[in-house]
């Protein structure tokens, strides 16, 4: 016993040590010896998180101000509408993209990835998002790049160089997220798919495997339509079936919702608080989806549709945003 007692003081201040002397590789190391424990899809996900969070709270907000500055439109009125919109997002406490490289997307990214000696291909392409992301932030100011998604303000215009400048590292972020983000899908749909199968062999079906299943539902609705968008496949019934199956998935978080009984804590609060954080995001991704389809069915303009399948989008972002910011406090 006292052996025991032991070897936990000594663990115990070995990782005060390590904290105070800023060692963080072994910390990593620990932390991934920990998951492998566990089992290898959790040491493998630990190892992805990093990356995916610095895409998550980078990439879709880069690639709208991209799209705006290139094609600019009229500023919306400072509205209710606007306001609202205004909350569509809530990744990152951060107002400008190079806040957030600092906070998440540091050389340090692929730390995992390399100790796990898994996936050096990823490590590689991660390694070079984080260089095209550094050369963004280097060529366009801060000021210029708000979560608000614009480049240049209505007070700045950027001379012709200035423009070539912005170009060419827009060009570079652009094929480095793209080939980052087209190996980190297939890699994060299997990790999704193996840790439901984790949760109901230990768990059963619980708050977990509800709330997990939904975000994989809710991701593979949208792959769904954009695949189905690319081939020209998409159909009024494909879209209907597709948001029947995320409808059902959302259903299932009623049960848990129940007030709580009692003062103390258990262990399905933080899924508890994420189903609620996730209500308002869920609920708009639904309506944006039935709002595509009857306007599809009522034979509306092909404009109005596309800005109802950009909403459906945009819907999703938002509600992953949501998602991620408490999850990454909680779990």
């Amino acid at each position: 016993m006292r052996t025991r007692v032991m070897f936990c003081v000594g663990i115990f201040f070995a990782l005060v040590i390590m904290g105070l002397t800023g060692a963080t590789r072994p910390f990593l190391q620990l932390d991934l010896w920990l998951d492998g424990r566990d089992g290898p899809v959790t040491a493998q996900a630990n190892a992805l998180s990093p990356v995916i969070a610095c895409v998550n709270r980078i990439d879709v907000q880069w690639r709208v101000a991209y799209d705006r500055y290139k094609n600019p439109q009229p500023p919306l009125p400072r509205d209710q509408r606007w306001l609202k919109s205004l909350n569509d997002f809530d990744d990152s406490d951060a107002f400008n993209v190079r806040d957030i490289q600092r906070d998440v997307c540091g050389q340090g990214l692929t730390e995992k990835l390399e100790l796990l000696a898994w996936q050096p291909e990823l490590a590689r392409q991660a390694n070079e998002y984080v260089q095209a992301l550094t050369h963004v932030t280097t060529t366009i100011a801060p000021t210029r790049f708000y979560r608000e998604a614009s480049f240049v303000s209505s007070s700045q215009q950027p001379s012709t160089g200035e423009l070539a400048a912005i170009e060419r590292v827009s060009q570079e972020y652009i094929g480095a997220s793209t080939a980052l983000r087209q190996s980190l899908l297939s890699l994060d749909a299997a990790q999704r798919r193996e840790q439901l199968k984790l949760i109901e062999a230990r768990l059963g079906r619980d708050i977990h495997w509800d709330l997990l299943a939904y975000m994989i539902q809710a991701r593979e609705t949208v792959d769904v339509l954009d695949e189905a968008m690319k081939n020209r496949t998409l159909t009024p019934q494909l879209l209907a079936d597709t948001t029947a199956k995320l409808q059902q998935a959302w259903s299932r978080r009623e049960p848990w919702l129940a007030p709580r009984t009692g003062g103390f804590q258990n262990k399905t609060d933080a899924a508890r608080d994420l189903w609620l954080r996730i209500g308002e995001p869920g609920q708009s991704y639904l309506e944006a989806l039935n709002t595509l389809h009857t306007d599809w069915q009522n034979h509306s303009e092909p404009q109005r549709l596309s800005e109802d399948y950009y909403a459906v989008t945009r819907r999703y972002d938002g509600l992953l945003s949501h998602y991620n910011r408490l999850a990454r406090a909680s779990f």
